[in-house]
């Protein structure tokens, strides 16, 4: 049961939809175009027109969609030039199918099979199994470092003859070296997951998770925090409505307010158990409390305080996790989109390629290596995070065909391909084309924020086509029916 439900909950995280822009945008390291502002994106290097289909031309005319506002890319990977191309070399905000250059350049840089380590330290003497010193947990950038994970790591520890630690616990996050970081500074929303910073040591996405459950026989919604936060109080305000389940069950208003979180809405009886997640606490006080509540319910002894620290040359390695492959984890970011586990694999690429500790600068210095290798001219293109959650991220609908089309023809393809959600089947795109002859044809990733709408990936047509599609249209009148239309005509070529 806890494995179902908290799966559940996995998905109402990660098709959050918003942007993060905390830290000044830095271009690779070629010849760039200076990102355009916001009110400029109706005006960017505008094209000449070509290769619009004219059933296309009229649907946009008749829907008041700028033709400019478009950047198109389509071609038959048989074929020796593109079937569409419409503004197709204009840098563009392309929401999160950023995550295919990520999650591309991570699985070139670092191979479907790698994994990231966790480990524990003692900092002390280990007698009968009583600890006479601090416990330190070094993360390494680990992106699904979940419940599920996090006990397996702390129950192995009690195995290996851990019972009881008299000190404190060491958080060490000093893989990853960034800027400070305000998670409210975009949009006013620091408890929501989609704006948690990357931490080296990442527990749960940095979300105190709240269990729902529909209490019947009492009317109430019964809320289970989990980890607690000492002197946090739930003013738990959520009313029970009988029947069935919708998605405005899974979104209940959560209000921080000093030392008191409200909860608001309705929750129905249909909805059974789930989660909603909230960061409400800093990443390392976040292990710290869930370290605290999952070593009591597993018979361990601790009683000390959270300190932040590194691993000392004294220090002793205990015990290290690894966590799911990278082949895995590629599934959860680009089907569900999640910001958090995008950004981790881009500072992990920095990593690797530039050596500990990860930065932005090395990461974008490694993502540049690979596109370059793979023959993609890099000029306009902007990476701020590697997520596409950001204000400043640009790249052009060529630019992104050709990083499908060279995945295509790689050994690693199989994984980078299954990664994305299947039309009508699963992630985000789960609702689209559902019940049409294009479900289950094409395997895309989509990307949405505020005057952004961008879907790019693989689509097999009726004929028995393989086309790479990548379509990004950016001004206020964004949204899903452009792309419809598209990928209508294309599915018919």
């Amino acid at each position: 049961m806890l494995k179902t439900v908290f799966l559940s909950g996995l998905l109402s995280l990660f098709t959050c939809s918003a942007v993060f822009a905390a830290d000044a945008p830095v271009v690779l390291p070629i010849p760039v175009t200076a990102p355009p502002q916001p009110a400029e994106l109706t005006l960017i290097r505008q094209q000449h027109t070509t290769g619009l289909p004219d059933e296309i031309r009229e649907w946009m005319q008749q829907n008041a969609i700028p033709e400019a506002n478009l950047s198109a890319y389509i071609r038959d990977l048989n074929a020796n030039g593109p079937l569409l191309a419409h503004n197709d070399s204009v840098p563009r905000n392309p929401a999160s199918t950023m995550k295919l250059v990520t999650t591309w350049a991570a699985l070139k840089l670092l191979g479907p099979a790698y994994t990231w380590k966790t480990e524990s330290w003692l900092r002390g003497e280990l007698n009968d199994g009583v600890l006479t010193g601090d416990l330190i947990l070094k993360g390494y950038g680990d992106p699904f470092l979940t419940d599920e994970a996090f006990r397996e790591m702390l129950h192995d520890l009690q195995l290996k003859g851990l019972k009881e630690i008299r000190g404190n616990l060491v958080v060490d996050n000093s893989y990853f070296n960034l800027p400070p970081q305000d998670p409210a500074a975009f949009d006013g929303e620091p408890s929501k997951v989609y704006n948690a910073p990357p931490s080296a040591l990442m527990y749960n996405f940095q979300a105190v998770r709240f269990l729902l459950e529909p209490d019947a026989l009492n009317k109430r919604v019964k809320v289970t925090p989990f980890p607690t936060i000492p002197g946090l109080q739930v003013d738990n305000q959520l009313k029970l409505s009988v029947g069935g389940c919708n998605k405005a069950h899974y979104k209940p208003g959560v209000r921080r307010e000093g030392n008191v979180v409200k909860l608001v809405g309705s929750y129905a009886t249909g909805c059974g158990q789930n989660f909603i997640l909230r960061v409400l606490s800093s990443p390392e006080e976040n292990v710290f409390h869930a370290f605290r509540d999952v070593w009591h319910s597993q018979g361990g002894v601790f009683n000390g305080q959270l300190q932040t620290g590194a691993v000392q040359q004294t220090d002793v390695r205990f015990h290290t996790h690894e966590s799911r492959t990278l082949g895995e984890q590629i599934r959860f970011v680009n089907k569900w989109s999640n910001n958090v586990m995008a950004r981790h694999l881009f500072l992990t690429t920095g990593a690797r390629s530039g050596g500990e500790p990860a930065t932005l600068e090395k990461a974008r210095v490694a993502m540049s290596g690979v596109l370059e290798q793979a023959g993609i001219n890099l000029d306009g293109m902007v990476v701020e995070n590697g997520s596409g959650l950001s204000r400043q991220e640009r790249i052009s609908t060529r630019q992104l065909g050709q990083l499908l089309e060279a995945a295509w023809r790689d050994p690693y393809m199989p994984e980078f391909m299954a990664s994305m959600p299947l039309l009508g089947e699963d992630g985000t795109l789960a609702q689209r084309f559902d019940g049409t002859e294009l479900r289950g044809r094409s395997h895309m990733k989509t990307g949405t924020l505020k005057d952004s709408s961008a879907i790019a990936g693989y689509m097999l047509t009726r004929s028995g086509k393989r086309l790479v599609i990548a379509l990004v249209h950016n001004g206020s009148e964004a949204g899903h029916g452009l792309q419809d239309a598209l990928l209508k005509w294309a599915f018919e070529q």
